[in-house]
């Protein structure tokens, strides 16, 4: 796995990571007709290294965008939105 760069410090990487994979588990969670097609061919209830991947990918890219930026709602909306986003890209 590449290592992220902390464009924003390491604490609002961190909190940004727990959010995607916040993310990321509800959608796991959901039926699979509801999923993003390429997320349900990927996701199982177990943590494999795709998921791994993407959470730290979503991070850094979620990150790099945030860099310099005023946040207008709460961290979570930010980035359920934008995780939900990347994820339908994928289909």
């Amino acid at each position: 796995m590449a290592m992220p760069d902390f464009p924003n410090g390491f604490d609002s990487w961190q909190k940004t990571h727990f959010e995607v994979v916040e993310v990321l588990c509800y959608i796991r969670e959901l039926e699979t007709s509801e999923q993003p097609k390429s997320f349900a061919e990927m996701a199982d209830q177990t943590a494999t290294e795709e998921m791994y991947q993407l959470a730290l990918t979503l991070t850094n890219k979620y990150e790099e965008q945030a860099k310099g930026k005023t946040r207008t709602r709460s961290l979570f909306d930010e980035i359920e939105e934008f995780v939900w986003a990347e994820v339908r890209k994928e289909e």
